[in-house]
């Protein structure tokens, strides 16, 4: 059961009635400011995976322009969880471009760090996880979020949902059917988190034919345009308790799934260069290399 193996993790409690087919009340979902960057917000944050020439499917390692971290894939999962520290983004030397069609302002540069499901051989996407940015001003942005592709990123209340650096983020998908999906994020440890969410979620047949534990160069839409963008320098990120679980209910961390380390590589450079698995096979970090 799903409940079992978040136990595992000692999130348990963080599930609790907002497990598979349970219900959520009173949840308040913004738009972040942060991330209005034309008169007309665009959808933000298609969090599926760009990856490089010469990717070979299922080897250990392999390059994405906009990922960077880990990949379980070849079974169909149920549910994920994994934590992660917000990292310090550094806005010193922001330096960032034009982005689509020179629509999102000079000098802007952005990284998100989620959990989820899908997005690496599949359309879709169920992920939750947090921001790090620095807007054109120069100014740090640090906030919380979720989506389900093709749906757009929706962004949480930073006055409800508040994230900081330092902050212990844990991130859980769950499902019920491919069909039926619960996102869960808290921040803090239980039984007395700083906040938490959860959103029961439909799809329609999604794949679940991925597991990913990831830090990301975040793309921006406008109508059916979609470019990357410019990476933010978050130094390091840590993720631990990385674990997910398959329809045949086996429980176990990276390691015990067909895994890869995707490295954030585009044009030859290096972006964000993933760690190696711990020796429990459930914690690596990310470290930030260029923009």
């Amino acid at each position: 059961m799903v409940t079992g193996a978040l136990a595992l993790l000692g999130v348990v409690a963080a599930v609790g009635a907002a497990g598979a087919g349970g219900s959520v009340t009173g949840v308040h979902v913004a738009q972040s400011s942060a991330r209005a960057l034309y008169n007309v917000p665009p959808m933000l944050g298609k969090h599926v995976v760009h990856l490089g020439l010469g990717r070979l499917k299922d080897v250990t390692q392999v390059n994405s322009t906009n990922w960077s971290g880990y990949v379980d894939s070849a079974d169909t999962f149920k549910a994920v969880a994994g934590s992660w520290t917000e990292p310090t983004v550094d806005c010193s030397s922001s330096g960032g471009g034009g982005g689509l069609l020179g629509l999102t302002g000079s000098g802007g540069t952005y990284s998100s760090f989620w959990v989820g499901l899908d997005g690496y051989n599949s359309n879709s996407v169920e992920q939750t996880g947090t921001a790090a940015d620095c807007l054109g001003t120069g100014q740090p942005s640090y906030y919380a979020w979720y989506e389900m592709y093709p749906a757009g990123e929706q962004s949480l209340s930073t006055s409800q949902y508040p994230v900081s650096p330092g902050d212990h983020l844990t991130g859980i998908v769950t499902s019920s059917s491919a069909n039926a999906f619960t996102l869960i994020l808290t921040d803090g440890t239980m039984p007395n988190p700083k906040w938490q969410f959860s959103i029961d979620l439909s799809g329609s047949n999604l794949a679940r034919s991925s597991a990913e534990w990831v830090a990301e160069a975040p793309s921006s839409c406008a109508l059916v345009f979609c470019n990357g963008l410019p990476l933010a320098n978050f130094g390091t990120v840590s993720f631990t308790g990385s674990t997910a679980l398959d329809t045949a209910s086996k429980w176990a961390t990276i390691s015990g799934f067909t895994d890869a380390e995707v490295t954030m590589q585009s044009n030859g450079t290096v972006k964000a260069q993933p760690g190696p698995l711990n020796n429990s096979g459930n914690g690596f970090s990310v470290t930030f290399d260029h923009s």
